[in-house]
């Protein structure tokens, strides 16, 4: 994450704090409307959890060789996706 935004803005990557977020408070913040971004390596531990709680994600294509352009997979609920 520091290497993305140290990419995106070298000047102000120094005063920008990276912590982790857990699977719970994500969950939170996709009900809440928010969306994430997860890296390859994040989304293969999210998706499966994701899956279990009946979240209906999607299989990622992120590319062989890794690219600026395609680096992020973003999910989003849509609509009533956990509502019951």
């Amino acid at each position: 994450m520091r290497r993305h935004i140290e990419e995106v803005d070298s000047r102000g990557a120094g005063g920008i704090t990276i912590r982790k977020t857990r699977f719970g408070e994500i969950v939170q913040g996709l009900l809440a409307g928010g969306a994430y971004a997860f890296d390859q390596e994040a989304y293969s531990r999210f998706s499966p959890l994701a899956r279990d709680l009946g979240i209906p994600v999607a299989h990622a294509d992120f590319p062989i060789e890794p690219s600026r352009e395609r680096r992020f997979f973003t999910v989003r609920l849509a609509g009533d996706a956990l509502r019951k």
